[in-house]
């Protein structure tokens, strides 16, 4: 089983995390562009791609009901509403479009500070903050695959162990 996790940031000059999980092999790193990221991942032939970014905007208010089930649970939400998150978003939503085409693979929407406290993981210094928590992307795509995941109305996050 080969998942990749993303944790992708709002704008292609800022730096994306990527983790790549084959078996028991972690492979983690930095990108940058859309293009890069979707070379990489064609590369991979994943069988899931778990991104932390926002997959589409509220219907209305500020918060979709899958951010007001996290904040309901104590996590930090931060609205897809505010601008900052609006360029991720919409980021998001034209990557997504882009991996699609690459091949038969889920691509959920994950949260890695879910995966932080309910898996015992912690980031190592070998790897940045960005591929922390694409590691933990991919951890959340891993319990995905084995059907160990709750689905918050569009959010996946692992169940806790």
């Amino acid at each position: 089983m080969k998942v990749v996790g993303i944790d992708l940031a709002g704008k292609q000059e800022n730096d994306t995390g990527f983790c790549l999980l084959d078996g028991s092999d972690v492979v983690t790193r930095v990108l940058k562009s859309d293009v890069e990221i979707v070379e990489v991942v064609r590369g991979t032939e994943p069988d899931v791609v778990a991104v932390d970014a926002p997959f589409s905007f509220p219907d209305e208010g500020m918060y979709r009901d899958c951010d007001k089930e996290l904040k309901d649970m104590g996590y930090e939400v931060l609205s897809p509403n505010y601008p900052g998150m609006k360029v991720l978003v919409q980021r998001a939503k034209a990557l997504i479009g882009k991996l699609k085409g690459l091949g038969e693979f889920d691509i959920i929407e994950v949260f890695p500070r879910a995966a932080e406290k309910n898996l015992p993981v912690k980031r190592t210094n070998s790897m940045t903050e960005d591929e922390y928590d694409a590691f933990l992307c991919a951890l959340t795509g891993r319990k995905y695959m084995k059907d160990e995941y709750m689905d918050l109305d569009g959010i996946v996050i692992p169940e806790e162990e």
